[in-house]
């Protein structure tokens, strides 16, 4: 059973790095790169099976254990993958292991640093685990773990107050948004008395009561506030640029995704499903409201798609311009999810949780790319302002191609991979609402707007503050030129993407598990 390998890998080479370091100098660096490639091929594996026999794979630590047979455990822990949750696995570990190679040049004169690759190897750890889980408990576990991760490393310059300052204000909104999410499991477990997921589901199905009302609206609220969705979303641009740009690639790519909107789309999914709510309505028995869940998540999905787009555009700090760009995109899964939810069952709805799931995977990739060149302009030049950055295309071309790359993705235009998922929401928005469609056309004006400036900026007349500037080392320059790369290639293949991957993941979300749905048909048809 390769599953429980995903999790063992990284927290071996996380509590083992402390004795690697004793080694050698460089020994950590090398150990970090083995244990993320090591990782990284487990979840490729654990991908292709999934995608292979289109079946969720069940992993239960107690009853079968990866040590032998015979070996009981005092703790039962559920691990339940679908397409989705393999496809997240896959996207964290492959940016985790650039992250990682990035790092060898550009963290390179900073101390500390069997510290660091700890943290990054424990922030994967939380990331991966967010999105194997099937127990609900284990789900905030993980995400604790993920997120005191990520509230260390922001702050791991701790020689600026912007890092303390960022750090501080991450993990007091960070410690609000775990507490809603507890809140709301608490409140789920003492009215049904389950933790997995699946259960809960065909249990709130059973008596949909005002306490899973209550929990889900706990739930929404913490996760909005870990997507950094508006108006929650402060932390956010403070907290990117203050990181180390491997860290803000992590945080930004990764880390909302995995905690915020893929954490909104499995519990609206997996345990408030629906088409199944859907159905009770139907049939005017008990059940929940979720099209006004859905009108939730599609209001501030159009309000963190138009500001964060907007508020990019007057920013004069790269990181920051990058940051407030990231809301933006937030906005659109949010919306891709919103209206998976609202249409459920329909044509419009399954477009928009492709798409949504889409651009999860696209963001990552392109928002990595354009915190790797801004940590590449900060390593070699000394600044992320703009306003002193004018003429780097002239000493860096290969790291403005980069830019150029991930700017044309991100504002979604082809052949480059931002196209296709953002294309996907545009049509199921105007399938559903074409007021929405136009929102989201809006958001991605105000983008383009602000990526055009640093484009200029990159192309004006040299500045004395980059004549010194050159290509950064080759450990940061090829991560960014294997993920331009990789956007080019899956721009250059939207639909079969979506097609073989993207569509059949967002189906397999809105199923139950097999013996969840037939003890729920049993219920049904006797009720």
């Amino acid at each position: 059973m390769t599953l429980p390998f995903l999790i063992i890998i990284p927290l071996f080479g996380a509590f083992s790095m402390p004795i690697i370091s004793l080694f050698g100098k460089k020994l950590k660096e090398y150990w970090a790169l083995i244990i993320s490639g090591a990782t990284l091929g487990v979840a490729a594996k654990i991908f292709y099976t999934v995608w292979k026999t289109n079946e969720i794979i069940l992993y239960t630590l107690g009853s079968e254990s990866p040590i032998g047979k015979g070996v009981k455990f005092p703790i039962r822990i559920v691990w339940e993958v679908d397409l989705l949750g393999a496809l997240l696995a896959l996207t964290i570990t492959f940016v985790g292991f650039l992250a990682v190679l990035y790092s060898l040049g550009y963290m390179k004169h900073d101390t500390g640093l069997e510290k660091y690759y700890t943290l990054i190897l424990i922030l994967e750890l939380g990331m991966l685990g967010i999105v194997i889980t099937g127990d609900i408990f284990n789900f905030y576990v993980f995400l604790e773990i993920m997120s005191i991760a990520s509230y260390a490393l922001v702050a791991f310059r701790n020689d600026t107050w912007e890092g303390i300052e960022a750090g501080i204000k991450y993990m007091f909104v960070g410690s609000v948004a775990s507490s809603f999410i507890l809140l709301g499991i608490a409140l789920l477990y003492g009215q049904y008395g389950t933790l997995t997921m699946s259960y809960l589901s065909l249990k709130i199905a059973e008596n949909p009561t005002i306490v899973a009302k209550v929990a889900l609206a706990f739930f929404i609220g913490g996760l909005l506030f870990k997507s950094g969705a508006v108006p929650v979303h402060m932390w956010l641009a403070d907290a990117h640029p203050a990181a180390p740009s491997s860290i803000s690639a992590m945080l930004s790519g990764l880390v909302i995704k995995a905690g915020g909107v893929y954490a909104v789309a499995r519990i609206v999914f997996s345990i408030f499903n629906p088409g199944l709510h859907a159905y009770l309505k139907a049939f005017n028995m008990p059940s929940i409201n979720m099209e006004a869940v859905g009108w939730v998540i599609v209001f501030f999905a159009c309000l963190t798609l138009l500001i964060g787009n907007a508020m990019a555009v007057v920013q004069t700090d790269m990181k920051r311009l990058f940051a407030f760009s990231s809301v933006g995109q937030i906005g659109y899964i949010l919306l891709g999810i919103g209206i998976g939810t609202l249409a459920y069952g329909s044509r419009a709805g399954e477009l928009a949780l492709a798409g949504a799931i889409y651009h999860i995977v696209n963001h990552a990739l392109i928002k990595a790319l354009l915190f790797f060149v801004a940590g590449a302009v900060i390593h070699e030049v000394g600044t992320k302002n703009l306003n002193e950055l004018s003429g780097l295309a002239r000493k860096m071309p290969m790291t403005t191609l980069a830019f150029i790359i991930g700017a044309a993705a991100i504002i979604g235009l082809p052949p480059l991979n931002g196209f296709a998922s953002k294309w996907i929401i545009y049509e199921s928005s105007a399938m559903y609402n074409p007021i929405l469609a136009a929102i989201a056309v809006v958001g991605t004006v105000f983008s383009l707007a602000a990526y055009t400036r640093v484009l200029f900026t990159f192309l004006g007349r040299e500045s004395e503050k980059v004549k010194s500037a050159k290509e950064p080392e080759m450990s940061m320059l090829i991560p960014m030129l294997i993920l331009v790369v990789a956007i080019v290639v899956m721009g250059l293949l939207p639909w079969q993407i979506n097609d073989k991957i993207m569509l059949p993941t967002a189906r397999m979300l809105e199923q139950l598990n097999g013996e969840y749905m037939v003890a729920l048909l049993k219920f049904l048809g006797g009720a």
